[in-house]
């Protein structure tokens, strides 16, 4: 399956890249780039339009910056990636969006998606290097398929777009493993026996969601509204290596969420190795409708 972003046209040439593309770039030409890339919206997507949405998910927009960035920026093995994704205005299914990169400063990259004048979603990252990152799960290592949480609670009606195992509690801690996408999902890592930082990010995703009905809640029909993502984590992960999402229980609210993820290393018992934290707003059928006509935007 190929990605909404990998069919994606790049509409202005690169800062500092030869047009005739036989000249190695070079790190000074690394660092100078700016680009501008239309996103192609696909609603086919069994991923991304897994049920019918009357707009564009914020998961599309996540996907969107990470696999245009892993196409243009030099990520180094043993990479640790720090990234911030703000969603600002929920984007309609037309007109076009575009995603824009500003030239680095001092490290740190910035992302912004548009649909006309609207800023829609803004984002900046960094890249350190993690030595602990590239550590393999084990030759004979395999990370466990585990039972899948129920894919109504994550908001998902395909059982291959489930990326977390079902949640377990004890003495007030819950764990649940990070599942491996399959072969050509959306969400496989291109590169073989690796595992891709947009599926980590969609299980955390889906554990909370998964947290604000178990635990918080909030009923079924409530829809969510993404709001922030911020994200610590390993850039080079291996498949084989099992990972578990951990969550210390705080007190929720009716409405709004800010849950926060730590990514170990093992079935929940193992070595804390990144973080993820989830910000989001429940609006219930009626509230939701208001929402849509009041020009979407989700502060």
């Amino acid at each position: 399956m190929t990605t909404p972003t990998t069919r994606a046209q790049t509409r202005v040439q690169r800062t500092g890249h030869d047009p005739a593309g036989d000249r190695p770039r070079t790190a000074r030409d690394h660092d100078a780039d700016s680009w501008l890339t239309d996103l192609t919206v696909d609603q086919s997507d069994p991923f991304f339009y897994d049920h019918p949405l009357d707009h564009v998910p914020g998961m599309l927009l996540a996907c969107a910056m990470a696999d245009a960035v892993a196409d243009r920026v030099d990520i180094p093995a043993g990479s640790r990636v720090k990234w911030v994704v703000n969603f600002r205005v929920m984007p309609e299914l037309s007109p076009g969006l575009v995603l824009y990169a500003a030239p680095p400063e001092n490290g740190r990259h910035t992302l912004r998606v548009t649909q006309g004048p609207t800023v829609v979603s803004d984002s900046w990252f960094t890249l350190t290097g993690d030595p602990e990152a590239a550590r393999p799960g084990g030759a004979a290592a395999h990370a466990p398929a585990g039972e899948p949480a129920r894919a109504s609670l994550v908001h998902r009606t395909r059982p291959e777009n489930v990326m977390l195992g079902e949640p377990r509690a004890e003495d007030g801690v819950f764990t649940a493993a990070v599942l491996l996408p399959g072969a050509g999902h959306t969400l496989a890592s291109r590169r073989p026996g690796r595992r891709s930082v947009k599926s980590v990010v969609e299980a955390g995703r889906q554990f909370a969601t998964w947290l604000s009905h178990r635990v918080g809640g909030w009923p079924d029909e409530v829809q969510m509204l993404w709001l922030r993502l911020t994200a610590d984590l390993p850039a080079d992960l291996p498949a084989t290596l099992p990972l578990a999402l951990r969550w210390r229980q705080t007190r929720m609210s009716d409405d709004k969420a800010r849950l926060t993820f730590e990514l170990v290393a093992g079935d929940g018992a193992g070595t804390g190795i990144g973080s993820l934290v989830y910000v989001s707003k429940g609006l219930t059928p009626e509230a939701y409708r208001a929402f849509r006509t009041g020009a979407g935007v989700a502060a």
